[in-house]
């Protein structure tokens, strides 16, 4: 093996404790690296330059000096989220995942990827002036995007059809925000990030196995199986929009550019329309209201138990019990999480009725629960991706680090 290849591993495995423990001695990483006090010297020495290492305190001496003890510094390296949407999400973390800056941005004052990725750079640099903090400070920027992405080519194969969107589709968001920030981008599907950040909040065990289903303006589930997510070979793994769960009618091919079958009759969209159509009296004065507007009114109207509405949800449970029980029943997740703004607006019968089916209709019942981290769950999932990239950057093989990590420095995630 090379010198620079063998001080990479070393080095990645002095981090990787160091990550993993809250406190140990240059003697204590060599013992548990297995490599010699010189090497690990040189290599503390390089880290403690770089700011991504302290000595902290003292320790307890086995007969000498008192060994000087070093911790992993959560605070001095910075990530970036983005979750583009109608109104998209912006915001920067520490290592820790301590939330230090978000934004909400009105995505069609820069409707183009181009536009948004200079318009962040520019808050991103005013954000960093005002808190004395640099650029090379920020070691990575995640996005979450609604669609299929293909990290080989670049390519967003399909954005989820959100109107603010349309000019990324086909666009190479990577090369594009690369040109602004200076640092490693990384575009996956958000969900994928739902599935990672639920992975690495909802257990302690490193390979557990869950499916985050995702029930919005979209439908789409993200498997992180074995405690490693799942893609699949085009990176559509998870597209429940395209599953049949009901004999269909004979059509046409299915087109990347289509709306999928099952999205189309279960979306929030689709609800939406449907409660204007059929509920005209719900709305004061039957005037057009905003879209929030709307949502809270259709609530209210299901819990005051509006046959009408009744009428309208009930194709809609029926088939999300249908997809929670598919994917069980492929995968045997230890959990499957619920999430989306239809989960938020219907959850205590939505989380009822797909328990109530899965005690029917699979062997093994996993643990069914909605999303930890409430509204901020899309943005806090991706800066967790962003910080378990760095991570595995570091160390070459971060798998359990990052939620040992988080849940060592930023408890208080755990106990929303």
């Amino acid at each position: 093996m090379k010198h620079r290849d063998m001080k990479f591993l070393n080095r990645g495995k002095i981090l990787s404790f160091l990550l993993n423990h809250s406190l140990l001695s240059r003697a204590d990483l060599a013992e548990k690296a297995d490599v010699s006090p010189a090497v690990v010297s040189h290599i503390i020495r390089e880290c403690l330059k770089e700011g991504i290492i302290r000595e902290d305190s003292e320790g307890i001496s086995r007969g000498g000096r008192k060994p000087i003890l070093l911790s992993f510094v959560p605070d001095n390296k910075l990530v970036a989220g983005l979750v583009p949407g109608n109104i998209t999400e912006f915001a920067v973390s520490n290592l820790s995942g301590q939330l230090l800056y978000k934004e909400e941005i009105i995505t069609k004052k820069y409707p183009t990827p181009i536009e948004l990725a200079a318009f962040l750079k520019k808050i991103l640099n005013e954000f960093l002036i005002r808190n004395h903090k640099s650029w090379s400070q920020l070691v990575s920027l995640g996005i979450g995007i609604p669609g299929i992405y293909d990290p080989e080519l670049d390519l967003i194969h399909k954005m989820g059809k959100i109107s603010s969107l349309f000019e990324w589709e086909g666009a190479k968001i990577r090369e594009i925000f690369s040109r602004e920030f200076p640092c490693p981008v990384l575009v996956f599907d958000k969900v994928v990030a739902m599935a990672f950040g639920e992975g690495i909040l909802s257990s302690d065990v490193p390979n557990v196995s869950l499916v985050y289903l995702h029930l919005g303006r979209g439908v789409g589930a993200g498997l992180f199986l074995n405690g490693k997510i799942y893609r699949g070979s085009q990176g559509a793994a998870g597209e429940v929009g395209y599953m049949v769960c009901n004999p269909v009618d004979e059509m046409g091919p299915i087109s990347l550019h289509d709306i999928p079958p099952l999205e189309s009759e279960i979306s929030l969209n689709t609800i939406l329309k449907d409660f204007r159509e059929k509920c005209p009296n719900s709305f004061p004065g039957n005037q057009r209201q905003s879209e929030s507007d709307e949502i809270m009114i259709l609530r209210n109207t299901f819990l005051k138990g509006n046959s009408h509405c009744e009428t309208i949800l009930k194709p809609v449970l029926e088939k999300a019990e249908g997809i929670a029980v598919n994917l069980v029943a492929m995968l045997n997740p230890d959990f499957l999480v619920l999430g989306g703004k239809v989960t938020e607006i219907f959850s205590e019968i939505l989380q009822e009725r797909i328990v109530q089916r899965l005690q029917r209709s699979v062997l093994f019942l996993p643990r069914v629960k909605t999303v930890t981290l409430g509204k901020n769950e899309e943005i806090m999932c991706t800066l967790f991706f962003a910080i378990d990239d760095y991570f595995q950057r570091l160390t070459g093989n971060n798998q359990g680090l990052t939620s040992a990590f988080l849940k060592r420095h930023n408890p208080r995630i755990w106990n929303q």
